[in-house]
């Protein structure tokens, strides 16, 4: 019979709130997670010793305001409101608007301006309602 156990994993980072990190796919497709710190976004990676004591690794460090092109005072803080995993992309809420980041290529676009902070889905597809026709 398959066994299965359950782990806690303790975060790389202490003290983060829920709106600064997300779970990410990794490399080759592990967990890993997106964290926030001040105008950073920091991509953490779960790594496995040859003991097979598992440990978090910093992956890189990307300056959001760099890359984004803001000043501090139009960043203010950034939130992260969602995630969507097919397409490795990251919605960031920052004093400018919404921003969606692909994670991979680091391209971003604006996706609303407004400084209204709210709560969005990241909808991977969506069905449009009409009607059917089944061919045979």
């Amino acid at each position: 019979m398959d066994r299965q156990r359950l782990a806690v994993i303790p975060m790389p980072v202490n003290g983060l709130s829920f709106f600064h990190f997300s779970m990410i796919r990794a490399d080759g497709g592990r967990f890993g997670l997106l964290v926030l710190s001040g105008f950073s976004a920091q991509f953490w990676k779960r790594r496995t010793n040859c003991d097979g004591v598992a440990s978090w690794v910093l992956g890189r460090t990307v300056e959001i305001d760099q890359l984004l092109h803001l000043e501090a005072e139009e960043m203010g803080s950034q939130i992260i409101l969602g995630f969507a995993e097919d397409n490795n992309v990251v919605l960031l809420w920052t004093l400018d608007g919404l921003v969606m980041l692909q994670l991979e290529s680091l391209q971003f676009e604006k996706v609303l301006g407004t400084n209204i902070i709210a709560y969005y889905h990241s909808f991977e597809s969506v069905y449009t309602a009409g009607k059917l026709i089944f061919r045979k």
